[in-house]
């Protein structure tokens, strides 16, 4: 790698970690320091790399590809796998995590089948007592649907529909809405008054992000 693609990875990378950490910040959500944790679907790590050094936890990781810089995530026991076939024993971690995972799973044909069998996995290597958290875009954000949707291509779920399947495998489950989005750093104090507007007075089903907290 060249120096100056180096340098633009790095900025990357710390763009990467401000925004999951802004994310689990929005999801309010308390982890215990020294519990086991296994993101699953981790990418690049940037979460990953959080809740090793923000949160104190003993993080675990999968994704059916290597991406190129996870190794030197220094405390992280990464493994490629999928989510529909866990590489994992029963009920092994406190905290299980899965952040813009669940769409990807039968890209293709979208069987809800593949959806469930997926969040049945989650269950399986979860302790009792334990906390599963899911966090996906919410395909019809104003942001999200021309850029993540028309642009990238991702099927995005209707939020309807997130809520639905999470409800059919956990009927226990609490949901909270947020809006998160990376902003150019000279926009960012005009974006947080678009966030506050979003949160408080848009219609939930066009909130950025629909999470799932489940109590096992």
């Amino acid at each position: 790698m060249t120096p100056w693609k180096s340098m633009l990875q790095k900025k990357m990378n710390k763009v990467a970690v401000i925004y999951s950490s802004t994310i689990l910040k929005k999801i309010n959500f308390t982890f215990k320091k020294g519990s086991k944790i296994l993101d699953v679907g981790c990418g690049t790590g940037t979460d990953a790399w959080n809740f090793i050094n923000k949160k104190k936890l003993k993080t675990y990781a999968v994704d059916v590809y290597k991406h190129y810089n996870i190794d030197k995530i220094k405390g992280l026991n990464f493994k490629t796998g999928s989510v529909l076939s866990l590489n994992f024993k029963d009920k092994e971690f406190d905290y299980v995590f899965m952040h813009d995972v669940l769409h990807h799973v039968d890209e293709k044909d979208q069987k809800q089948e593949k959806h469930l069998k997926a969040l049945h996995e989650l269950k399986r290597v979860s302790k009792p007592g334990g906390n599963i958290i899911i966090v996906e875009a919410n395909r019809y954000n104003p942001l999200f649907y021309p850029h993540m949707v028309l642009m990238e291509k991702h099927n995005h779920f209707k939020q309807s529909y997130f809520i639905r399947i999470i409800k059919k495998v956990f009927p226990q489950s609490q949901f909270k809405f947020f809006e998160a989005h990376v902003y150019p750093p000279a926009l960012n104090k005009l974006f947080n008054i678009y966030e506050y507007i979003m949160e408080r007075f848009v219609p939930k089903q066009f909130i950025a992000y629909n999470v799932a907290i489940i109590k096992i």
